[in-house]
């Protein structure tokens, strides 16, 4: 019997309630399990690392799913407390339940403008994905598109010619959204949606991390405004694992590598945020970068729109809601 030891919300609902499903994807050390329904959870080691979708389980030294005879399509049920698929049991009856922390309280426009600035000195994103972007957010306006405050970038890629045109008209989007303007929805930006390779592309995942960033600021508007635009389209456009990481974004959860990067971002001097983007560079083989792109998108978007509205550096904003 395998030990769930930590697990996020959307995982307990789709492993906790009995009901049956199936394995929808197998990995070495992880498993997707789909649940009559649709919900998903993952189930894998603690290097998974928290998050709303992950259970995290004691798995023995060595131990690999498909060696155990999983594979995709195999049923599984849940019940009593266990769920069960082929000869592998995992017990639910000690699992701790996992929500992210709001940023700590005290954070101002100010500190946060400065978080940002130290993260543009210590991040080192990898060359495939949206990190690289991650500069241009957070450097001074060199091209002005609307709102949009991205400077020119290297568009060398054919990934990168899709991803970085839609990601300045989503900036752009952003950046009138949090002023108030109800304009219309940024539909050439739907490029980013199932945009790059993987179980979710990086254009879903810088989605998700502007949906998670907005979440933490306490923008509740903005962000039903971005996950109203984004859902309906990611449910045609990409796929199911993806889109249930999308979903837990548009409540405010993802990765606690991300979360644990914006509680550096909000604190005086962003302690911590060397390991903070040591834990973001640890998820997936891009995603986490992915993630923290679109969440300093937020980020800056939202300490631009504080200084245009002429609020000192120092303000005191309100301490986001916990999501």
């Amino acid at each position: 019997m395998i030990a769930l030891r930590l697990a996020g919300g959307a995982a307990l609902r789709a492993l906790a309630p009995p009901g049956r499903g199936s394995v929808l994807a197998v990995f070495r050390r992880s498993l997707y399990l789909e649940r009559e329904g649709g919900a998903l959870a993952c189930l894998g080691p603690p290097a998974l690392g928290p998050g709303p979708l992950n259970a995290l389980c004691d798995l023995p030294e060595g131990f690999e799913w498909e060696a155990q005879g999983v594979s995709p399509g195999l049923p599984f049920m849940c019940e009593g407390g266990e769920a069960r698929a082929g000869g592998v049991a995992v017990s639910l009856r000690e699992a701790r339940p996992w929500r992210p922390s709001p940023p700590p309280g005290g954070w101002t426009a100010g500190i946060l403008a400065d978080g940002l600035e130290a993260l543009g000195r210590e991040a080192n994103p990898p060359a495939e994905g949206m990190g690289g972007i991650i500069p241009e957010l957070i450097g001074p306006p060199i091209l002005r598109r609307g709102e949009a405050c991205l400077a020119p970038t290297d568009e060398s890629t054919p990934f990168r010619r899709l991803a970085w045109p839609a990601a300045r008209i989503l900036d752009a989007w952003l950046a009138g959204a949090l002023r108030g303007e109800a304009g219309p929805s940024p539909e050439e930006a739907e490029n980013l949606i199932g945009l790059g390779p993987g179980l979710t592309p990086s254009g879903d995942d810088f989605i998700g991390g502007m949906l998670i960033a907005l979440r933490a600021l306490g923008e509740e508007g903005t962000a039903d405004r971005l996950a109203g635009w984004a859902l309906p389209l990611a449910a045609r456009r990409t796929g199911k694992i993806s889109l249930a990481h999308l979903a837990c974004a548009a409540g405010g959860e993802g990765n606690a590598a991300l979360h644990g990067a914006l509680a550096a971002l909000c604190q005086p001097g962003a302690p911590g945020l060397a390991e903070a983007l040591a834990a973001v560079h640890a998820v997936g083989h891009t995603s986490g970068w992915d993630a923290l792109a679109g969440a300093v998108a937020a980020c800056a978007a939202w300490t631009r729109g504080a200084a245009r509205r002429g609020r000192p550096r120092g303000f005191e904003g309100r301490r986001p809601a916990p999501v």
